[in-house]
């Protein structure tokens, strides 16, 4: 019987599928294709490794040999210094992270289309954005949350744990929460410029331009009109004062730690807003 003689009968059934299936799929597509790149390998590991070799031997000195104790001295500054010291270190480590993985994220799907191909399927445009999300997350979580937690756990090993922890009990929450309050919006700003583009070297000039531009603009500015608040200007300026604020820190900056908090909701809310309209957008061309 020719096929064409035959009568098909439409399946009625559900198909199962795990909540998490999609954007785990996504995520570990991209993790594999990054980590076959050796220079991104060597961005990621090498320099943070190093960044992070340091401050374990300040840490074991600072137990072991009195008078460096003295030299180094371990307490909530020595772990938001570690988080964010500057605009350079870890700050460099974060833009290389976003300039050479995260800004293809986005951008390579839609020189190739592959985007298109991600929405034909039965899922979601957030799982799409949730799996390219974790891969962000997971890059600077390595440079981050991760080794300022071994850190910690370093210095409760050597030293006389519970009376640390007595005095500095706002550690436990405060380098996670610190960790994903720089991570979170970069992660953000960074896929939200590879969505606006289909070349990736246009993302990371304007990933660059961003974390690193904003706070040579805003000391500009700040010195030229003798203007404090300007600083705000820097996206850096704005963690530093979180960070402070979360570590019980003194600052010398002159306005409240909640304008900065504002100021990451707002680039949130923002990136949020254009990978929603760009990624439905393409689903809407379907």
């Amino acid at each position: 019987m020719p096929i064409y003689d035959q009568t098909y009968k439409k399946w009625e059934g559900n198909l199962y599928r795990a909540s998490w299936s999609a954007w785990w799929t996504i995520a570990r597509m991209e993790f594999r294709v990054l980590l076959q790149r050796r220079f991104i390998r060597l961005i990621v590991s090498i320099p943070p490794l190093l960044y992070f070799l340091v401050h374990s031997v300040q840490i074991y000195a600072a137990n072991r040999i009195p008078q460096a104790g003295i030299v180094w001295r371990i307490d909530a500054s020595f772990f938001k210094n570690f988080l964010l010291r500057n605009a350079v270190l870890p700050g460099l480590f974060i833009c290389l992270v976003g300039i050479f993985s995260g800004s293809s994220l986005i951008a390579n799907d839609l020189r190739y289309n592959t985007l298109s191909l991600y929405l034909s399927k039965p899922i979601n445009w957030w799982d799409y954005l949730i799996g390219k999300i974790m891969v962000m997350l997971a890059w600077l979580g390595l440079i981050t949350i991760i080794p300022s937690s071994i850190l910690l756990c370093e210095h409760l090993l050597l030293s006389d744990g519970i009376s640390f922890l007595k005095n500095n009990s706002r550690l436990l929450y405060a380098i996670p929460l610190f960790s994903m309050l720089i991570i979170l919006p970069v992660s953000l700003l960074n896929l939200a410029l590879s969505s606006l583009t289909t070349n990736h070297r246009y993302a990371s000039i304007g990933f660059a331009s961003i974390v690193i531009g904003t706070p040579v603009l805003a000391e500009i500015i700040a010195q030229i009109t003798r203007r404090e608040a300007f600083r705000m200007l820097s996206i850096w300026s704005t963690f530093d004062l979180l960070g402070h604020h979360l570590f019980g820190l003194n600052h010398n900056y002159k306005y409240p730690w909640y304008i900065a908090l504002l100021i990451c909701g707002g680039l949130v809310v923002g990136s949020l807003w254009i990978l929603q309209n760009q990624i439905r957008a393409v689903k809407s061309i379907q």
